[in-house]
């Protein structure tokens, strides 16, 4: 197999591994201080531990053979790039966390190329090194031609996942489905480290994998509902918000989630143990919410967060479509609204779902008084911003004229001109073209936010699929992450970065005094 791409690029060097012996511990040392490593007792002294089986993947004598016959020729790639103690810390970050009787080192000896993309993808990502971890035999997915072509669409996942799951008991039928999920959700990664797809591509592609997810859950909870207390008559439709809505999700982004029946006062189930709706459609829910959710031997789908729902966690788990109506018509606060401006139906009846549209359109396709809109953002902004306490400066959400700021502002800006739309769920950068095409912001206000959009959506998303939460992020990058983000904006240095951040935010907070100002 031949890799036509690699994480890093470096000089080859043409000298091998034959001559490094393992167990001549002085030699060893020598070896590597002379090949660059700036800790080769540290390094000598973790592979005399891995070669005396002290770590539950060298336990076993082939594990051992193996590792000593593939070692040598990694610390020579190692030595290849800068930093080879980062890269060899890494690898055995890895290592030790696998369990026994692992089959990676084999995979690893039969294709010396995955050595290096599992070493680069390793210094790059302690989020996905985790996951690895985690699920090792995910590596052999690389041995596969197909691995960096693009995923299914939604539809087809769909399809693919309904087809695992038939004829299974539930507790098989969702573990399938989640170690074809998990399948997906490493390839996406790997895809988006890789630079084969930008951060867009990857948002699109993680909210197709969480859709297809939402439908399929969905059809076996109202299955399991049938059979435990027959059919009804009524209807069921779930609504994403947040990421999923907008189709902008991380690697580590929860799954933001509106439950809707629509039923006559006097339905009841034709089941042995009846249920009138309300009590039906919210057992089908908690059904649906908990298989998405709860862990299991094959891990979790996805968390799922309801706290949008009408009268948040005081209300229903399911809301009726006449009790939502009545909601947003008189008790729903303004930031309910502009959270409904998200919105994108993902699952459930046909004829509820366009039901639902119909009436989260007449909520947020309408022209707002500029007085509200202003006061409650004024409000929320306050509010906020008392509670931020950013861990760094890539820390966006927490940062004034930050990422949480730039969205409060679109979305702001999407509610006080809702008569333009005629749906929901646009992206920001859709949200401010729409706005540009029909001259409600001029071109330096839409540049000026497209820009600070751009910047601050290819930061998160590179942060999420590094660290898996941004906040964890150091104030002073490691070299791979700065240089694989560096790459992908094409910037010369974390320098330029900064001060298009510094830049950026400041843009964000004068363009949110603009509208503060200017609709008071």
């Amino acid at each position: 197999l031949e890799f036509r791409r690699v994480l890093f690029r470096s000089p080859e060097k043409t000298s091998t591994g034959a001559s490094i012996l393992l167990d001549d511990y002085d030699a060893l040392v020598g070896w590597l201080k002379d090949q660059g490593f700036t800790r080769p007792k540290i390094v000598a002294d973790t592979l005399s531990g891995w070669m005396a089986g002290r770590i539950p993947a060298t336990r076993g004598d082939r594990a051992r053979a193996l590792l000593n016959r593939l070692m040598p020729d990694m610390l020579i790639h190692f030595t290849t790039a800068d930093a080879p103690d980062d890269k060899f810390a890494a690898l055995a970050q890895f290592i030790e966390g696998l369990p026994a009787s692992v089959q990676i080192f084999s995979l690893l000896d039969y294709n010396r190329h995955l050595t290096r993309l599992l070493c680069d993808m390793l210094l790059l990502s302690p989020h996905l090194g985790s996951y690895l971890r985690q699920n090792p035999m995910l590596f052999d997915l690389l041995l596969y031609p197909t691995f960096f072509e693009p995923l299914p669409d939604t539809n087809s996942m769909v399809e693919i996942l309904r087809n695992l799951a038939l004829d299974k008991p539930v507790e098989n039928a969702l573990d399938a489905i989640k170690t074809q999920t998990r399948e997906w959700k490493f390839r996406i990664q790997v895809q988006a480290l890789s630079q084969t797809i930008d951060s867009s591509s990857l948002g699109h592609g993680l909210s197709a994998i969480a859709s297809a997810n939402v439908m399929v859950i969905l059809d076996l909870a109202k299955s399991d509902m049938q059979r435990r207390h027959g059919r009804i008559d009524g209807a069921v439709g779930v609504i994403a918000l947040g990421g999923l809505g907008t189709k902008q999700m991380t690697v580590s982004s929860d799954i933001d989630l509106l439950i809707l029946f629509d039923a006559p006062d006097n339905a009841r189930s034709t089941g042995t143990k009846p249920l009138g709706a309300p009590s039906y459609f919210t057992r089908l829910a908690q059904t649906m919410v908990s298989w998405l959710g709860t862990p299991t031997a094959e891990g979790v789908l996805y968390t799922v967060d309801l706290r949008l729902r009408p009268e948040g966690e005081a209300g229903g788990i399911a809301t009726s479509l006449e009790r939502f109506k009545v909601y947003f018509a008189s008790d729903a606060w303004l930031w309910e609204k502009l959270a409904l401006t998200k919105a994108r139906a993902v699952a459930g009846d046909k004829d509820l779902i366009s039901k639902i549209e119909i009436t989260i359109s007449g909520i947020v396709n309408h022209s707002y008084k500029s007085t509200k809109i202003a006061t409650a953002i004024a409000e929320m902004l306050a509010r906020m911003h008392l509670a931020r306490k950013p861990k760094s400066n890539w820390h966006l959400r927490a940062l004034d004229g930050g990422l949480t700021d730039l969205d409060l502002l679109v979305q702001g800006l999407r509610l006080l001109h809702g008569d333009l739309f005629a749906s929901t769920g646009q992206s920001h950068s859709e949200i401010l073209d729409w706005l540009k095409t029909n001259a409600r912001i001029d071109d330096v206000m839409h540049e000026t936010l497209s820009t600070a959009n751009s910047l601050y959506n290819e930061l998160h998303q590179c942060l999420r699929l590094t660290f898996g939460n941004a906040g964890a992020v150091p104030e002073i990058l490691p070299p791979p992450l700065a240089n694989f983000m560096l790459t992908r904006m094409d910037l010369a240095d974390t320098t330029q970065l900064a001060l298009l951040i510094k830049t950026s935010r400041g843009a964000v907070e004068g363009a949110v005094r603009k509208l503060l100002k200017t609709n008071s």
